[in-house]
């Protein structure tokens, strides 16, 4: 007898990738999880940032949608997107 089970998986999705970084039995696991990989994307673009010679608006708005701390609302596209989904799964 198979047992349906709720996970909740955290990745970052851009225009050409999806990457999944974890899976966890728990929201409040996935969203330390996916708060650690929104601060990584969110330090990268930062980085990035001061370093533009060119593209400052871009970055710049990835500086600000990176710096949402509610992944229900997050939204970074087409960049690299956090995100926590809940999948359904057969044990």
């Amino acid at each position: 007898m198979t047992r349906k089970m709720k996970v909740y998986v955290v990745g970052h999705s851009g225009p050409e990738h999806n990457s999944i970084q974890s899976v966890h039995r728990t929201y409040k696991g996935a969203f330390k999880s996916w708060d650690k990989l929104r601060v990584e994307l969110l330090q990268n673009a930062k980085y990035f940032l001061k370093r533009a010679a060119h593209s400052k608006e871009m970055w710049q708005r990835i500086v600000k949608n990176l710096s949402c701390k509610d992944p229900k609302k997050i939204n970074n596209s087409p960049h690299d997107t956090p995100y926590i989904r809940e999948w359904k799964v057969e044990e």
